[in-house]
């Protein structure tokens, strides 16, 4: 994954052909964790793909991102115009997948992506979705796909669009507050067929990228996100 600790924390990395959710808040890291994902994929000689929904490829692309696509080892997609089709967006990643032979491809995010679609399509956003993922996974790329979650403490989602179920695995992040600062946190949930960690852990954002911090185990109600040190 090119984050140090998360191979382990997924039960030794996240196998080819999977499909991974990274859910949280916005501002909470995922498409560093996406960029990250690619750049790791590039150093093992795998290619990869970005199709951005949220943002302008100028907006999304940090540094690193930037000089992965300079050197034409990922390539962007930019699917901000309205009333696309889903066969039209899949037509298009899979051209770039064909000609830059990737094995990952980053889809950011699910919100943009599903606002992107002409109404007949949003209509039925989770089937398309489920076809798209099934038809890339299915080509043997590894995907990885983004959602932003308001960050509720009264409930437990890992979709707005109910789309987990496609999902191989499922990374959650949040913010907490402790000792009157608020924390990042994160959390493997589920990964298919794997012993996976099930510690949530502290991380954070440098300039070198994602950082995994401790594990919580001191504190109860993390996922309140006012957690309180265990007696």
């Amino acid at each position: 994954m090119g984050i140090a600790g998360l191979d382990e924390m997924l039960g030794g990395g996240l196998p080819v052909g999977y499909s991974l959710l990274v859910v949280g808040p916005s501002g909470s890291g995922k498409t560093i964790l996406a960029t990250e994902f690619l750049a790791e994929g590039v150093r093992r000689g795998e290619p990869g793909v970005i199709a951005a929904f949220e943002k302008s490829p100028n907006q999304l692309l940090g540094n690193k991102l930037q000089a992965l696509v300079n050197a034409g080892q990922v390539g962007v997609i930019d699917t901000r115009s309205l009333d696309l089709s889903i066969d039209e967006t899949l037509h298009d990643i899979i051209q770039m997948i064909i000609r830059l032979k990737a094995k990952r491809v980053v889809i950011d995010s699910l919100s943009g992506f599903e606002l992107a679609l002409a109404p007949e399509f949003s209509e039925d956003f989770r089937g398309s979705l489920y076809r798209m993922v099934a038809k890339l996974t299915g080509l043997g790329v590894t995907v990885l796909m983004t959602s932003e979650l308001e960050d509720r403490y009264t409930d437990l989602r890992f979709s707005q669009f109910g789309s987990a179920f496609l999902a191989d695995a499922i990374i959650v992040q949040r913010y907490v507050e402790i000792e009157g600062q608020f924390k990042r946190v994160f959390s493997v949930v589920k990964v298919r067929g794997s012993e996976h960690s099930k510690d949530i852990r502290l991380f954070n954002i440098t300039n070198e990228g994602i950082s995994i911090g401790e594990t919580l185990t001191e504190y109860a109600g993390i996922m309140s996100g006012r957690p309180t040190v265990s007696s």
